[in-house]
């Protein structure tokens, strides 16, 4: 079975925007599967570890209204 995904929407100054499909294109990748990516470092990052500890949402199976 597919994962679920959510879908965001994120307003970008227009340079940024324009260096991400550039950088997609050149990558023969999507700009969302670069922004995925740049998500996924940022939560591996300590600080943000940190918190995901401390609140306890590395599981959030519980949470799900499913």
């Amino acid at each position: 079975m597919a994962e679920k995904k959510a879908q965001i929407r994120v307003y970008l100054p227009t340079d940024t925007d324009k260096v991400l499909k550039i950088l997609a294109a050149v990558k023969e990748s999507s700009v969302n599967a670069l922004v995925n990516e740049a998500i996924e470092h940022w939560l591996e990052e300590a600080d943000q570890r940190e918190v995901i500890e401390r609140l306890n949402l590395d599981d959030l199976s519980d949470l799900s209204p499913e």
